[in-house]
């Protein structure tokens, strides 16, 4: 297993130079303007819920691997609430109607977050071995952490301004999350000593591919949806 935690820290690094994460960075754009792309995650945040109850967990487990991914599918089961949290506090609710809201949720600007889960899903139903379920939650994990923890930095700076808590998009879910699948002490040292077959090392070298790719299709399609629309900024102290 550890070749393939090492091509995950390889993709991970090459995920870090997304245009969206550049753009995060840069302090010159209006903090707000920086979440801008936080509706277009909606498909994605909400449908991790079903995936992890419904795709990863499997009860009762009967596996130590099995028991691993069951309990990290309940570690991260209640995130979708801090994100809705977030978008009342950003002021998403009265910039959308709840008509609207679905409308651009099944449109063509967030296709590709939209199939996310969907994708994933695929992948997982696909391959049943508990341990390349386990490749593919850590290949997610490595992308939500390169995620959070700049949404975490714009989060703190818009805090600032407005006063208010982002607890999905800030220090609060970066903290909570730690890259890897969680659950027992120790994680990552037997997650390292898993032993691989050839078939699935090979396989698993696949998955951790395709998770990136997936990631990789929403974050541009995010970057595209902030670069054309933007916040009122009138609302950043709502």
């Amino acid at each position: 297993m550890k070749e393939v935690l090492a091509l995950i820290e390889e993709k991970k690094r090459e995920f870090a130079q997304l245009q969206l994460f550049k753009f995060m960075q840069d302090k010159s754009i209006d903090p707000k303007q920086r979440l801008a792309f936080a509706p277009c995650a909606a498909p994605l945040v909400m449908g991790f819920s079903d995936l992890n109850k419904y795709v990863l967990r499997k009860e009762p487990a009967t596996s130590k691997i099995e028991e691993i991914i069951n309990l990290h599918t309940y570690e991260d089961d209640n995130h979708w609430e801090w994100f809705l949290e977030d978008l009342k506090t950003l002021g998403i609710d009265r910039e959308m109607p709840f008509s609207d809201a679905l409308r651009f949720m099944w449109s063509d600007e967030t296709s590709k977050t939209r199939q996310v889960c969907t994708r994933l899903a695929a992948l997982c139903i696909a391959h049943t071995d508990p341990v390349l379920k386990l490749v593919v939650i850590e290949a997610i994990e490595a992308t939500g952490n390169v995620a959070l923890f700049w949404t975490s930095e714009v989060a703190q700076e818009l805090g600032k301004i407005s006063k208010q808590r982002y607890r999905y998009f800030g220090r609060y879910h970066y903290l909570v999350e730690t890259g890897h699948a969680t659950g027992t002490d120790n994680m990552e040292e037997f997650i390292k000593s898993i032993r691989l077959t050839q078939d699935n090392r090979e396989k698993a070298f696949d998955l951790v591919e395709k998770v990136f790719a997936i990631f990789t299709d929403a974050m541009q399609e995010m970057m595209a949806y902030s670069e054309k629309y933007h916040f009122n900024p009138s609302l950043v102290l709502a």
